[in-house]
């Protein structure tokens, strides 16, 4: 219990002097900075997605719930260069089925799921974009690297089974008023996770030809006193699904503030998605996103 309080203790006091440095900035330009992705500002993301799903396989009110933690941790290098690495755990919670069919819902990795049966929650697999960007606050920034997917989840129904690898690539612009963009990433299945083919679940995920790509777009307009107008949908295509059944493509409106409290900046994030396109199977129809950004120090300085 005493080594339970220091540890409490120690991290309040290492988060307090994050919030304080960050705090020298006003909060518009923290806010500015922020909408770009490749921005030398750690953060620590929690987003949270209702949707609700659509298609043939659809009967009554089907939703799909997906939490994630992100925790954004650039390092400043020389010339305007950083580093970065993007982590993303996900935990979902939705209807499940045993038939082996895939779908990528909400920007997620592609895992089954179905109408009807039972729901299912747990974490999904680790998703880790990770490489090397020039960053512009004015102007054209870039960054391009590799992104893995990692499948940990102990869920067989939300897993993927396989290992995936595939490149990653960020291009944006921006001014005092507009950061405008795009992140792209594909995977490719690469081997299977050495679980048992005993279970028919898991030989089938073993032996499904991964290979899909996400492009979440971007596009921010600055407002006064720190607001913000935005849209950050994900564009998904299954490149190994049935012709009806690869494209995503969702339009999207939503408000950001950057607020305070205590010492900490956290900026606050709603967002309306509809989908235009979708699978015919199952797919997105409409999704309400929630974020919450919590600005800490980055120990490696910045621009």
């Amino acid at each position: 219990m005493i080594k339970t309080v220091k540890r409490a203790t120690l991290l309040t006091l290492c988060m307090l002097p994050m919030g304080l440095q960050a705090e020298k900035k006003s909060m518009e330009e923290l806010s500015r900075e922020l909408a770009n992705p490749l921005a030398q500002i750690w953060n620590l993301s929690f987003q949270y997605n209702h949707t609700k799903l659509k298609g043939d396989a659809i009967s009554g009110n089907q939703t799909l719930d997906t939490t994630l933690f992100q925790p954004v941790l650039p390092v400043p290098l020389e010339g305007g260069y950083t580093a970065f690495a993007r982590p993303v755990v996900t935990y979902i919670k939705g209807p499940t089925t045993n038939l082996g069919d895939s779908f990528i819902v909400g920007g997620t990795p592609a895992f089954p799921i179905a109408v009807g049966l039972e729901e299912s929650s747990q974490f999904g697999d680790l998703i880790l974009p990770v490489g090397i960007g020039r960053v512009n606050k004015v102007g054209w920034s870039w960054g391009a690297g590799a992104t893995f997917i990692f499948p940990i989840s102990n869920n067989d129904l939300l897993g993927s089974h396989q290992y995936q690898a595939g490149p990653t690539a960020l291009l944006l612009w921006a001014n005092k008023d507009w950061t405008i963009g795009t992140h792209v990433q594909h995977w490719w299945g690469i081997s299977d996770d050495g679980k048992s083919d005993e279970n028919p679940i898991i030989k089938n995920a073993h032996n499904k030809n991964l290979n899909h790509t996400d492009m979440q777009y971007f596009v921010v307009r600055n407002l006064p006193n720190a607001w913000q107008l935005r849209a950050s949908p994900h564009i998904t295509y299954d490149w190994s699904a049935d012709t009806d059944n690869r494209l995503t493509l969702p339009v999207a409106l939503g408000v950001g503030k950057m607020i305070k409290v205590g010492p900490m900046p956290i900026m606050l994030m709603m967002e309306y998605q509809k989908t235009l396109i979708s699978p015919d199977k199952i797919g997105n129809d409409t999704t309400i996103m929630l974020q919450a950004n919590f600005i800490i120090k980055n120990p490696f300085g910045s621009l």
